[in-house]
């Protein structure tokens, strides 16, 4: 991906989402409005949109090209030679009462294979050092329930965990909720809020009182996750029922995995979700706090099949942090370059492209990957998955926010 616009800020209307509803999901009504249909100003808003991103220029981007953005730090939080877990993946970061918290899910050996439970550290220096381990949700009765992934929150003096659970590699069935229990320091559940919602970013507040949480979504039960969706909250009533919608209007294909992050800015929301046959992942655009959705034809925002990670600085500036494809026929899949792109304040165009981590160098891991995502104190913490086959393990880099600082043009 090279320093390119991913969507432009110019065009405030498109029409819902064109294609037909071809799957049932629960808690979702899924519009049906062909671009045939639409009136006359709204159709020409929908053709100037995709004339604006196809005009926007996509060079590719090399990680011998980027520099690291100054005073990054890189810490390791877990090594998964430290007990009976080799495997970990897709990792939280979140801050509380004076304390970072991390967490992630762990297996035996291989992905999603005979138990998957959700732990984390703590940290009361910023990263720098971590606490023994504790477990967040495991499967104590041996009913067969897998803890993919977790997602954490800190609000009203509570912090949350939200957990996916699954029957099954990838056949979720709900989102539950964890709440820290800060008298016994024990992790209490307090049941499901989204069935078959299988959540990929911590929950963003909206202007409109409501939460949004983004993920994917199975049709049914018994099926993988192969639509993009967030999971909308009654106000602050988070360990009650969410409404999940629907992003995209039908199931993808067996060969997608449509992790989904979002940029909340108002009532406008922008979705990104992975695409597993495509450099350019797939983008949506809601006007109406995530209740309804239009596709955004084509951009020049380009990434590896792999999970991203959307935001929003302090300074007003958005970010995303995903891996960098490479040319050639497995280019796609390289999880080698995490980056984070920078837009100027009040853009929705990346403007530079910083390296977070680099494993090209033979010595390295072949891969960072899966990032999380949380600002503090004047620091940008960025949490990722360390490793592709054999032991991985769980790495933090720190990042000053004024060396990410871009001026408006």
């Amino acid at each position: 991906m090279g320093g390119t616009g991913c969507l432009s800020a110019s065009v405030s209307r498109i029409v819902p989402d064109t294609r037909a509803d071809k799957q049932p999901v629960p808690h979702a009504v899924i519009p049906k409005i062909g671009i045939d249909t639409m009136d006359g100003p709204i159709k020409l808003a929908l053709i100037a949109l995709t004339t604006v991103l196809l005009l926007t220029p996509s060079t590719a981007m090399l990680a011998a090209d980027l520099t690291f953005p100054a005073g990054i730090e890189h810490v390791l939080v877990e090594r998964s030679d430290s007990d009976k877990y080799e495997f970990l993946h897709d990792p939280a970061i979140e801050y509380h009462k004076r304390e970072l918290f991390a967490a992630w899910y762990n297996c035996p050996n291989q992905e999603i294979v005979g138990e998957s439970l959700i732990r984390c550290r703590r940290s009361k220096d910023g990263g720098k050092t971590w606490s023994a381990l504790e477990v967040i949700a495991d499967d104590k009765g041996g009913e067969g329930t897998y803890y993919v992934p977790a997602q954490l929150l800190s609000y009203g003096g509570r912090l949350y965990a939200f957990v996916g659970k699954m029957k099954g590699h990838d056949l979720i069935t709900t989102c539950a909720v964890y709440v820290l229990d800060e008298e016994t320091n024990h992790w209490q559940p307090r049941g499901d809020i989204a069935e078959l919602f299988l959540p990929n970013c911590r929950p963003i507040k909206m202007t409109d009182g409501n939460w949004i949480m983004a993920g994917r979504v199975a049709s049914r039960f018994g099926v993988k996750p192969y639509i993009a969706a967030v999971a909308i909250s009654s106000g602050d009533a988070l360990t009650e029922r969410w409404k999940v919608v629907p992003i995209q209007s039908k199931e993808l294909s067996p060969r997608h995995c449509p992790e989904t992050t979002v940029w909340v800015e108002g009532k406008e929301i922008v979705a990104l979700t992975r695409n597993n046959v495509s450099a350019k992942p797939f983008v949506h655009i809601s006007h109406d706090y995530g209740r309804t959705w239009n596709a955004v034809p084509d951009h020049g925002f380009t990434a590896s099949a792999t999970k991203m990670y959307a935001g929003q600085l302090s300074t007003g500036q958005r970010y995303v942090v995903f891996n960098l494809p490479k040319d050639g026929k497995k280019g796609l899949l390289c999880r080698e370059t995490l980056a984070i792109g920078i837009c100027r304040p009040g853009e929705l165009a990346l403007a530079k492209t910083w390296l977070v981590r680099d494993h090209s160098e033979p010595e390295r891991p072949k891969a960072s990957h899966y990032p999380c995502v949380i600002e503090h104190q004047g620091r940008l913490l960025v949490i990722y998955t360390v490793g592709m086959s054999g032991r991985r393990q769980c790495e933090l880099a720190i990042i000053p926010v004024e060396s990410l600082k871009l001026s408006t043009k």
